[in-house]
């Protein structure tokens, strides 16, 4: 049975008009602007909800938050300092990002504005959704989206521990306006704090709901990261194949949009990258149906850059995958291996969603949007496409960078290979002469982002704890 959720990223937070002024209609009172005083109540809590999903979107997926300008989600900037994206543009402090230099030296902060940016969006969908799941717990604690809430607040933090340095500090904005400073956490402190909000998101809702499968395909993916692989596999062991999470785009305003495709067709920034710098996985060169891609035949802003794009996010109402089933198995598959199976259920947990699309739910089936043509049956891996990888590893993570391409996995899913592998970083990250004629003549040697310097207002806050992987 196909199971899909959606999430909407809608415009904002927005309320009708209140009944004041009807018998006089030049007079209005705040028609279309959210005080306070009006999110106390269960009426507020699906205004709170669609707020927090919009904040999460533009951290996620990114786009114009405000209409004023593009803002890119983890999805654009991590898969731009791993490898699944090429820059095409010209502005330096997306190039710095590409070229795996973001601050000089692996300098423990950044000047990078864009950088700066994406780091407060990233918090801005962390406090609406613990503020959102908050109200809820408070109003409505049986209601599946208050478990959805503390699931998303949850992602926020996995976001922060796979793609920035250890020592991301963590404030809270109080009811009076105030804020309370946190103390810079670690990225197992960080992947901690994640699990507990899928916890907290298990224990209220509805066993072996779609809420349920969700909060544990986020413990699953935390605890993979923090190497702890038989919880891991345990967690996501009840998830259906089937299941899967996505985050809604349409083309109402510019907050609402697909970001990544914008990104990609629309303003050419982000070009799909190839085997980048020696080591990057090869996306366009070796054909698959889950990394679907054309060459349109035209250069990216840069006019120089040839725009490679991809085509699992055909427009910009098509939907972002945030969580699936498929994912499931994946971390099944690697705590098999983890735990001395490297052949029988390590291959036949990899090769559930292959042989089975009926039911695997990897694009959303919207036919108001234009997504990538369906994956079909692919064929069974066996030992013989194992030991052609280079062994488990190395089949592993390359099934992982196709299911999970352009879902924010990829920069994770690298510094996993580093820190739990013990692969060299020059021999995962993109290496060598960097391809483009700027200031950069190779690439350097960056695997997470520095928190940006506007964080030394926090008094608690000095610099990244370290730039390890």
């Amino acid at each position: 049975m196909r199971t899909i959720i959606k999430l909407l990223a809608l415009g904002g937070l927005a309320l009708a008009a209140a009944a004041v002024g009807c018998n006089d209609p030049l007079r209005v009172s705040l028609p279309d602007i959210v005080t306070p005083g009006q999110l106390t109540d269960s009426a507020a809590l699906a205004t709170l909800r669609a707020g927090a999903i919009g904040d999460f979107a533009i951290a996620y997926s990114g786009d114009h938050p405000d209409g004023s300008g593009g803002t890119e989600g983890v999805i654009m900037y991590g898969g731009l300092l791993a490898d699944e994206w090429i820059n095409s543009e010209t502005f330096p402090t997306r190039i710095e990002v590409d070229a795996r230099s973001i601050s000089p030296l692996g300098g423990l902060t950044t000047t990078n504005a864009d950088v700066d940016l994406w780091f407060r969006r990233l918090h801005q969908a962390r406090r609406s959704a613990e503020n959102a799941a908050a109200q809820y717990a408070a109003l409505a604690p049986a209601d599946p989206a208050h478990a959805e809430m503390l699931s998303l607040a949850g992602f926020t933090y996995i976001f922060f521990a796979e793609t920035w340095c250890s020592g991301v500090p963590v404030s809270h904005l109080n009811p009076d306006g105030s804020i309370t400073y946190g103390p810079p956490l670690t990225t197992v402190e960080l992947l901690d704090t994640a699990i507990a909000r899928f916890d907290s998101a298990l224990a209220v809702a509805a066993p072996n709901s779609d809420m349920a499968y969700l909060a544990s395909v986020g413990k699953g993916r935390a605890l993979l990261d923090l190497g702890r692989f038989p919880e891991a596999g345990a967690a996501v062991a009840g998830v259906p194949t089937s299941f899967a999470y996505v985050q809604e785009h349409s083309e109402n305003t510019d907050r609402e949009n697909n970001g990544v495709f914008n990104g990609n067709f629309t303003d050419g920034r982000y070009a799909i990258a190839d085997s980048e710098g020696v080591n990057g996985f090869p996306f366009r060169s070796v054909a698959d149906p889950r990394t679907p891609w054309t060459d349109p035949g035209v250069t990216g802003f840069d006019n120089s850059t040839e725009l490679w794009t991809q085509l699992r996010y055909g427009d910009r109402r098509a939907p972002v995958t945030v969580a699936t089933g498929v994912e499931a198995r994946l971390i099944e598959a690697e705590a098999a291996y983890q735990g001395g199976d490297s052949t029988i259920l390590f291959l036949a947990k990899l090769n559930e969603p292959r042989a089975n699309p009926a039911e695997r739910t990897y694009f959303d089936p919207n036919p108001a949007s234009t997504d990538a043509p369906p994956i079909g049956t692919l064929p069974n891996l066996t030992l013989a496409d194992e030991t052609a990888a280079g062994g488990a590893v190395n089949l592993l993570f390359a099934e992982r960078a196709r299911w999970l391409w352009l879902t924010a996995h990829r920069l994770g899913d690298l510094r996993r290979l580093v820190r739990q592998y013990n692969r060299p970083a020059d021999a995962v990250f993109p290496t060598g002469p960097y391809f483009k004629p700027t200031n950069f003549t190779s690439y350097g040697t960056d695997v997470n982002f520095p928190v940006p310097v506007t964080e030394k207002n926090n008094p608690n806050f000095t610099s990244c704890i370290d730039r390890l992987p």
